[in-house]
């Protein structure tokens, strides 16, 4: 059986938005100055980890903006546009949480609109530095969710270290069995 490359893209939204789920629900009750603490991790705390991840999806997503079958993507409009890799949109997880709500449904929605073809096309963007780009639309939403799962990874960390436990993390867990 071969899996098209939309119902793997499909799987890697759903697997986001479940497991930042699970990171919200096991942070949601912690003091601020636990999620702030410098636990010196690449953006130092688990907050500042968790809004390089909001960051990095604003800037991805604005980008994908002009891709045919993006038009959902108005929702942008009510988040600022980010200007630093390390910028803080949220300072408590009552703000993150319901933003990274609305970016893993934007993310769902977005790839379930597209087509096949449009995803193997391109999107032409400029980076943070100002250079032109041309790469495959589906391969960028490929590094996207593999961004997501990489930071994602760096925050659990944090939080065992921390004495949080947000359990299986597997992507196994949301394929359906045969």
């Amino acid at each position: 059986m071969t899996l098209p490359f939309k119902a793997s893209l499909e799987l890697m939204a759903r697997y986001n938005q479940w497991m930042n789920g699970k990171v919200v629900a096991a942070i949601r009750d912690l003091p601020d100055a636990d999620l702030w603490a410098d636990r010196g991790a690449f953006f130092k705390s688990l907050m500042g980890t968790l809004n390089h991840l909001v960051v990095a999806d604003l800037l991805w997503l604005n980008r994908m903006r002009t891709v045919k079958g993006a038009e959902l993507l108005s929702a942008l409009e009510h988040f600022t546009v980010p200007q630093a890799l390390n910028q803080v949109m949220h300072e408590t997880v009552a703000s993150y949480a319901p933003a990274r709500e609305t970016l893993d449904a934007l993310f769902i929605d977005l790839v379930a609109a597209l087509d096949e073809d449009t995803l193997a096309g391109p999107l032409a963007y400029t980076d943070a530095r100002g250079n032109p780009h041309k790469k495959t639309l589906g391969l960028v939403f490929t590094h996207v969710f593999n961004h997501q799962t990489h930071h994602r990874g760096q925050a659990t960390t944090l939080m065992t270290q921390m004495g949080l436990d947000v359990g299986v993390t597997d992507i196994h867990t949301l394929v359906a069995e045969l």
